[in-house]
């Protein structure tokens, strides 16, 4: 007795399931995952309209991102060789956003940041910090752009940095930052 019970009662369910899911999945009404090329695809968002989430502050723009498969990457300052952070993952230039605040690029080891291409010009990044993770962040920003800073070297007059990359020099503008990701 018990058995018919349970069969009627998963015939059932069943039945209500079916009932509800099937005029949604006719309709369209539930989303199909996006398409690789829909995903791969530049959004026409921006970044006013971005759905970084509110915590999300834009601190700085980047012109050069340095991926650590190159075959030497070295940094100096002052022309001394700087030990980098053993497991970095990129080297990125920062220029502050507000020029007259001079906000603490410095205060950023340590922080999550999040490299979102920029709207403004197409070779470069601007540097959002509040993303911490993947919460409100969705659209431009992948997963493969969020970075937990690990070491912030400030360039000045006095101390310059250098970063030498197979045999060419760059050099960072005082007041430009690299960070150590």
């Amino acid at each position: 007795m018990f058995q018919k019970k349970s069969a009627l009662l998963l015939v059932a369910a069943f039945a209500l399931f079916f009932n509800f899911s099937m005029p949604k999945l006719v309709s369209g009404q539930i989303r199909r995952p996006p398409s690789l090329k829909e995903m791969t695809q530049a959004m026409g968002t921006t970044l006013e309209k971005a759905p970084l989430g509110p915590a999300a502050q834009f601190i700085a723009t980047s012109t050069e991102r340095i991926d650590r498969d190159r075959a030497e990457v070295r940094v100096y300052r002052n022309g001394q060789r700087v030990e980098l952070f053993p497991s970095f993952h990129e080297l990125v230039t920062a220029t502050s956003a507000d020029h007259e605040k001079r906000i603490g690029l410095d205060g950023l080891a340590g922080r999550s940041v999040a490299l979102v291409p920029s709207e403004k010009r197409a070779d470069q990044w601007d540097i959002f910090t509040g993303v911490g993770g993947t919460s409100g962040v969705d659209g431009l920003v992948l997963a493969d752009n969020i970075f937990k800073v690990r070491q912030v070297l400030l360039s000045s007059r006095k101390n310059p940095i250098e970063v030498r990359i197979d045999g060419q020099i760059h050099r960072l503008k005082p007041g430009q930052a690299l960070l150590v990701m």
